[in-house]
């Protein structure tokens, strides 16, 4: 079979994947990008609300889901204001909001994708859609067969597939099983950056409702995750930014049965029992819904009343000792079980991928398969909410370029 040999074939044209054969491209390597689907930068499209949050200015390791040393290691050479500083010479202008996310200022998805899809053909790598990627086979070089019956041969491959978070843009299995072929192993992939289901039905009365608290997961009475800020009640349980920052450790853990949860609807009051002390000092005369008026939703309070056992007719200072304790308790620490996560198509991201100790941490270069680089989702590595998940691709893709261009 003679066919042209590229320097490097990259196999998926999303986040990382263009970083990457951007970086290839113009550092002289003979560069090919094959994206499955007929478009490329899908998932970029749709992220943060088709916004695309691309990077977090509080872009740190204990952000991630993942071993500290590989994103300390991918932060060190590929930094928040390396992030800026790159995209702003791919002419996105951003602008910093709460909490650290940085968008294009535009305000649309499509200045970021436009952007790399622009400095990708600039800088000269070729870029193939509707290419889906079916076996991949080492030898002296890398022989590559698309379901569509092309061949192509290259001297280095990266495998930037992602995950098969959100299916109905481009989310796929096919990037794992071409890393198992090439002598990795997978950890199981699960739903992260998701909502939850709870097992307390009673939940659904407060579908529609926000509230803003701090999130607790349990695991044999000891702390799992923990996040603070907005909470939405669903008819199946719990979605929010609160909810998706914990979302990624609950996955894990529900594979050993439920999942504790406690909400805290106090978070931002450094002493809530003797908050709750004072205000039954001045409101006992009032009932349990009229005492909670002000500090809670009305929907959440006649649920907590109910949950509590409060006399609804009978003033606060009538109430039992033991409905008054269970007040602190209840507001403080609201028990909830999860029992699983939403399904794959409503997931941002994965948790579980291609094991990252068998990857170079400086490089990103496969220790299984010389000449073989992973980035992005594909590997297990996932972070919350916020932008931590597009800047590891950007870094990932980034530094395998680096490196796949410095091996020559």
């Amino acid at each position: 079979m003679n066919l042209p040999i590229y320097d490097v074939i990259i196999i998926g044209a999303g986040a990382s994947g263009l970083m990457c054969a951007r970086e290839c491209a113009r550092r002289g390597e003979k560069t090919l990008l094959l994206e499955k689907d007929a478009l490329p930068a899908r998932k970029i499209l749709v992220s943060g609300n088709g916004r695309c949050n691309l990077t977090n200015a509080n872009v740190l390791p204990e952000y991630y889901h993942a071993d500290p040393v590989l994103i300390t290691s991918a932060l060190k050479q590929f930094s928040f204001q390396h992030a800026l500083d790159y995209f702003h010479q791919l002419g996105v202008l951003t602008q910093e909001e709460a909490l650290g996310r940085v968008f294009p200022q535009t305000g649309k998805s499509t200045a970021v994708a436009e952007a790399l899809k622009l400095a990708v053909k600039e800088a000269g790598a070729e870029l193939l859609t509707g290419q889906e990627v079916l076996r991949v086979k080492r030898g002296k070089t890398f022989l590559i067969s698309t379901k569509q019956g092309q061949n192509f041969q290259s001297k280095k491959l990266v495998l930037a597939c992602g995950s098969c978070a959100y299916p109905q843009v481009t989310g796929t299995n096919a990037g794992y099983e071409l890393a198992k072929k090439l002598g990795h192993t997978i950890i199981q992939p699960r739903p992260a950056l998701s909502a939850l289901c709870v097992k307390e039905t009673a939940v659904a009365r407060l579908m529609g409702i926000r509230s803003q608290v701090e999130l607790s997961a349990w695991q044999d009475k000891s702390l799992l995750a923990r996040a603070e800020g907005e909470i939405l009640f669903t008819n199946y349980g719990v979605n929010g930014p609160a909810v998706l920052n914990i979302s990624s450790a609950v996955s894990r853990a529900l594979a050993h049965g439920n999942v504790p949860l406690t909400i805290n609807f106090f978070a931002q009051i450094k002493e809530p029992k003797k908050f709750l002390e004072e205000r039954l000092k001045q409101f006992s005369h009032r009932k349990p819904k009229d005492f909670f008026a002000g500090i809670l939703h009305e929907s959440i309070a006649n649920l907590l009343i109910d949950f509590i056992g409060l006399r609804k007719n009978i003033p606060m200072q009538e109430q039992t000792p033991n409905g008054l304790q269970r007040i602190g308790e209840t507001l403080t620490a609201w028990p909830l079980t999860a029992t699983g996560v939403r399904p794959w198509t409503e997931a941002m991201a994965a948790t579980g991928g291609v094991n990252t100790k068998e990857i170079n941490y400086n490089t990103f270069e496969s220790f299984k398969c010389p000449g073989l680089f992973i980035t992005g989702e594909l590997l297990d590595v996932d972070g919350k909410s916020g932008g931590f998940n597009l800047h590891f691709a950007w870094a990932s893709g980034y530094i395998a370029a680096k490196n796949v261009s410095e091996e020559k």
